[in-house]
């Protein structure tokens, strides 16, 4: 009996032995260093990498702690940062000593334009000014201020919530003057925005580019030469655009002949035919192009032929008779040449007026003196 109370007080006597020096193994207390060895300010953000936190026993044994949280993401006013670990009977409170803020301001950007703002944001930002003589711009989507507007017909107003005040800023607005168009209109087009090149003007004197489909008008079915007044509606507000159209140029009247090419009509100029020996007084008779050439002078002639019923009928600079398109008035068989015929003569391009020459000859009417 007495043997077996001795072993029982002796195995009390080690449970209390091995709980108190288990007690002096286990983490006691939670220590964090800041490592950061720049200045602190007010509101920085913070993370775990700027700290290194570990555990001591009663003996002073040190382990690092990974597992821990910081209370806050950025400094707070007074400075003090509160880690925690694992076990929650374990914190600790690290005083940074931060530079406080001494005051606080606002940046907005103040340029409005009226057919912007559905697109518009006020760029807001506050610059912190600290106790050291440091500033620091914070955007507002990182700052606590809070921002709101309100539009009305010609100004906006900026109501901005910060720290320390409320600031109301009044911005004027950048009003759209005229918009103006570019370039010039067939009169044989409707005349419509998606045909122009609009450009919007302001009342600050800036300009931009309006997209297509931006602006909308009422078509002018028949524009007329010269300027052309056309409404034009731009953030359902009416605008009258001057547009100045033109006739277009009748097209070039082009002939072609096979192993010549295209020739472009002349009214009244000389033309140029290439590897031709031209007609002239003389040389008053040629051959060229499967034809032989001649020519009549038609004023010192004793009657009256059908060249002078020509439409059109003038005398050219190099004194061939021609009709209203620019043909050279020549006479041919008509087993040769068909009435009305085109032909390419040295002197350029011709049309069959008349007859009465021998087959194979094409005669020029001119007015050589």
């Amino acid at each position: 009996m007495k043997k077996q109370k001795i072993i029982i007080i002796t195995g009390l006597i080690a449970i209390f032995f091995l709980a108190g020096l288990r007690q002096l193994f286990i983490p006691y207390e939670l220590h964090a260093e800041y490592l950061s060895k720049n200045k602190v300010y007010e509101y920085d953000q913070l993370s775990k990498e700027d700290f290194k936190v570990y555990t001591t026993s009663r003996i002073g044994l040190r382990k690092e702690v990974k597992d821990f949280h910081i209370n806050s993401d950025m400094v707070s006013e007074t400075g003090l940062v509160s880690i925690a670990s694992y076990d929650p009977h374990l914190g600790v409170l690290v005083d940074l000593k931060s530079i406080k803020v001494k005051s606080s301001s606002l940046l907005y950007n103040r340029v409005i334009y009226e057919d912007r703002m559905n697109e518009y944001q006020p760029e807001v930002s506050e610059v912190i000014t600290y106790s050291d003589g440091k500033k620091e711009i914070v955007p507002y989507s990182q700052s606590s201020v809070e921002l709101s507007t309100e539009k009305n017909e010609d100004e906006m107003h900026i109501y901005v919530d910060g720290k320390n005040d409320e600031y109301v800023e009044e911005v004027p607005i950048i009003t759209v003057t005229f918009i103006t168009a570019e370039g010039k209109k067939s009169t044989k087009k409707v005349l419509s925005s998606d045909e122009l090149d609009l450009t919007i003007h302001y009342s600050d004197g800036t300009e931009k580019k309006a997209k297509k489909g931006e602006i909308t008008c009422e078509p002018i079915k028949k524009p007329k030469a010269g300027i052309n007044h056309l409404t034009c509606y731009y953030n359902k507000k009416k605008y009258v655009v001057d547009v100045n159209c033109y006739k277009p140029k009748p097209p070039k009247n082009i002939v072609t002949f096979p192993g010549y090419g295209d020739i472009e009509l002349q009214y009244t100029k000389a033309y140029s035919v290439k590897d031709a020996n031209k007609l002239n007084t003389i040389n008053g008779v040629v051959y060229f192009n499967h034809h032989r050439e001649t020519y009549y002078t038609i004023f010192e002639a004793g009657g009256v032929t059908t060249a002078f019923h020509v439409p059109g009928r003038h005398v050219a600079e190099d004194g061939t008779i021609r009709d209203e398109e620019g043909y050279i008035c020549v006479a041919a068989d008509y087993r040769f040449c068909h009435p009305y015929e085109k032909v390419l003569t040295t002197l350029g391009p011709a049309k069959v007026y008349d007859t009465g020459c021998p087959y194979g000859t094409v005669d020029l009417y001119v007015n050589w003196r």
